[in-house]
């Protein structure tokens, strides 16, 4: 048997109308998270904009760099740093779209709120949604080829072992 307590939810009341009432509770605390959605997403922003500085400093100075610190061949430090350089673009364009998410909901939430307008909080919470599938998705991807990682190391150390 459940045992009752604040967290319990209520019974759904009928409602004739299929309207949905947001409280001025409801609102400080959507008010609340929209500041810290707009935050997380500028320091997304930063985050990407760094990124973008980095993957351009591989790409066109990294070689050069290489090259001096580790004595490789122009041509091997170059493709190398490229490499490295098209995997931090490709970082940044990944981290881009979840800061544009949270940032969409954060601005549409604070607009709904402040004049009331169901159409915003609409897109605000499928801007949400949106956020929150782009980071499932990514997780199952990355969970994936963890997985396929390492069924590949135990793999490799079998046929290693049965080498020997």
């Amino acid at each position: 048997m459940m045992e009752e307590n604040e967290m319990t939810r209520p019974l759904p009341v009928e409602n004739k109308n299929n309207t949905l009432t947001i409280t001025e509770a409801m609102k400080s605390i959507l008010m609340g998270t929209s500041k810290w959605a707009k935050f997380l997403s500028i320091i997304g922003f930063i985050f990407t904009g760094l990124i973008g500085v980095f993957a351009l400093l591989f790409i066109f100075a990294g070689g050069a760099i290489m090259n001096k610190l580790q004595g490789m061949g122009a041509v091997t430090g170059g493709f190398f740093s490229g490499f490295i350089g098209f995997i931090y673009l490709l970082m940044g364009l990944l981290y881009y779209f979840p800061s544009k998410y949270l940032y969409d909901f954060a601005t549409y939430t604070k607009q709904a709120i402040e004049i009331n307008d169901e159409e915003s909080v609409a897109y605000a919470f499928l801007r949400l949604k949106s956020f929150f599938r782009f980071w499932g998705v990514l997780m199952i991807v990355l969970l994936s080829v963890y997985g396929a990682l390492i069924l590949f190391g135990i793999i490799a150390g079998i046929m290693a072992s049965i080498i020997k």
